[in-house]
């Protein structure tokens, strides 16, 4: 069979052409959806607690996307220091690699960046650093011909050929274009962008991965977002065959509708389903705050209690020095224990040697599996 890139078109950046009609209630609702989830974060005392274990979800179901086989658990845990098997330390590496990304970009737009192709081009570096894509030329632009389709099958049977090298510049800056149009519901706009990238597949690696990072750095390029609070991944995720078949459609029939409708509807799905993480979130704060208190009577409850919501798995000297207790050690292993007494806290790994107990807050993880 003959094979040919496919021949991407440009996006529209002219204001008065646009490709895609009106979506209706849909679209309205998930910009609303949206609004709702970020105005209930700004309001929340506790957001920057939160938010940060949603971060690390979106990494790992971002990942698990692009076949990493890891679990949220042992994502936390290797924060804490639970080394991953070998079999699995690239997977979680690669993992803690998008949680970095997605950081520094939100810095970089907080700052005032725009979503230029030099910041993509350093995320994407940050993104393959010292894992398994770092042989895959990160921070660099592919200047080969790729194609996508199951491992080790040849370009005849690929699913997709992305477009030939030589026209990557032109795509990108067009792509790179389109973003700063403001005529267009941003929640479209960001669905016909992560579909764009995805088809212009600039990297050799870590294509999918960074075009899902950037659904979030321009939703709060574009101030939708105030605080980090929108991941989409873990819906992508769980309706992994549909994702696909979307996109596919796009290059295979000009469809756009199928796609855009489909992602209008993650939006809404995903937004109020972080809703509802965030009450029963709040809701575990609140009763943990008396119960902390109560099994410890301890002015360092609530400390700990707000260390251990950022960090659901963690160790004494980590606690110890991140919140800067006037306790001694001895004095926090002995809140620790008493936590532990009362079922607040359980063990993961006990210590031996230098090696430190390593301990976990259930009730927080089992919200967030």
């Amino acid at each position: 069979m003959s094979i040919v890139p496919f021949d991407l078109p440009c996006l529209p950046v002219a204001q008065e052409h646009a490709r895609w009609g009106s979506y209706g209630y849909l679209e309205h609702e998930a910009i609303a959806s949206i609004a709702r989830l970020d105005g209930m974060m700004c309001a929340s005392a506790k957001a920057d607690l939160f938010w940060i274990t949603w971060l690390m979800k979106e990494a790992q179901c971002s990942n698990v996307i692009e076949g990493t086989v890891t679990s949220f658990d042992e994502v936390i845990a290797e924060n804490a220091g639970v080394v991953a098997p070998p079999a699995r330390r690239d997977d979680v590496h690669e993992v803690l690699n998008y949680r970095s990304a997605m950081l520094d970009g939100l810095d970089a737009i907080d700052s005032g960046r725009n979503l230029s192709l030099g910041l993509i081009k350093s995320l994407h570096a940050n993104l393959l650093k010292g894992a398994r894509g770092e042989t895959k030329r990160p921070e660099e632009f592919r200047s080969v011909q790729v194609h996508i389709g199951r491992v080790g099958e040849p370009i005849e049977k690929a699913a997709f050929i992305p477009p030939e090298p030589i026209r990557l510049l032109d795509l990108l800056e067009n792509w790179v274009a389109f973003l700063s149009r403001n005529d267009i519901n941003p929640v479209v706009q960001v669905a016909v962008a992560h579909a764009q990238f995805e088809m212009i597949h600039p990297f050799l690696d870590g294509n999918g991965r960074m075009g899902r990072l950037l659904i979030t750095l321009f939703l709060a390029s574009k101030r939708l977002i105030h605080k980090p609070c929108f991941y989409i991944s873990s819906y992508l995720q769980s309706h992994r065959d549909e994702y696909y078949l979307a996109l596919g459609r796009i290059s295979k029939h000009g469809d756009w509708d199928t796609w855009i409708s489909f992602f209008l509807n993650g939006v809404v799905q995903h937004s109020e389903s972080n809703l509802k993480l965030l009450n029963a979130m709040t809701s575990l704060y609140e009763s943990s705050k008396v119960a902390f208190a109560d099994a410890t009577n301890s002015s360092f409850a609530i400390a700990t209690l707000d260390y251990v919501f950022a960090n659901p798995v963690f160790t004494i000297p980590n606690l110890a020095q991140e919140t800067n207790s006037h306790l001694t050690n001895v004095g926090i292993t002995q809140v620790i224990k008493k936590l532990k007494s009362k079922g607040l806290v359980s063990v993961v790994r006990q210590g031996k040697g230098k090696r430190p107990t390593i301990y976990k807050f259930d009730a927080l993880l089992s919200l967030l599996s």
